[in-house]
């Protein structure tokens, strides 16, 4: 099966079959059409391979140079329909920063707030990766 990936001027999306991670890399002055673009691609994800099969999501924001106020407006709709259109509770969702204003975007306005556990910003991809495996760690049932 081929699955979509998406690439536009701001933002790439694929997903891994083997790791069934969803990866996320925006770039450049990330705008609310861009947000729009990358939840649409999700929900043809979700369509094709079900959410069930889906690890986690790696959202790199190394490259955003800045967040402009169409996008956090749009990518907190963007997010807040997806969440409940789709059973997110068990999908867990790293956020790769390089610095701290990216960090106080994504904690403030983007309200990725402590409580929700299923979030995480981390510093490099190795940690958002060890992140989604704690998550699944911690939150999976064992036999």
């Amino acid at each position: 099966m081929s699955l979509p990936t998406l690439e536009i001027e701001k933002a790439s999306a694929t997903y891994d079959e083997d790791t069934r991670i969803v990866f996320i890399s925006y770039r450049g002055d990330l705008d609310g059409e861009t947000s729009t673009f990358v939840y649409n691609w999700l929900t043809k994800i979700i369509e094709a391979v079900g959410i069930e099969n889906i690890y986690g999501e790696i959202f790199d924001f190394r490259e955003v140079e800045q967040f402009m106020p169409d996008n956090l407006m749009d990518a907190r709709r963007n997010s807040r329909r997806y969440n409940m259109k789709n059973n997110v509770k068990k999908l867990p969702v790293a956020m790769v920063i390089s610095n701290h204003f990216q960090e106080e975007i994504l904690r403030g306005p983007m309200q990725n707030v402590e409580e929700n556990k299923r979030k995480a910003i981390v510093w490099n991809f190795d940690d958002a990766v060890n992140f989604l495996n704690s998550w699944h760690r911690d939150h999976t049932p064992t036999e």
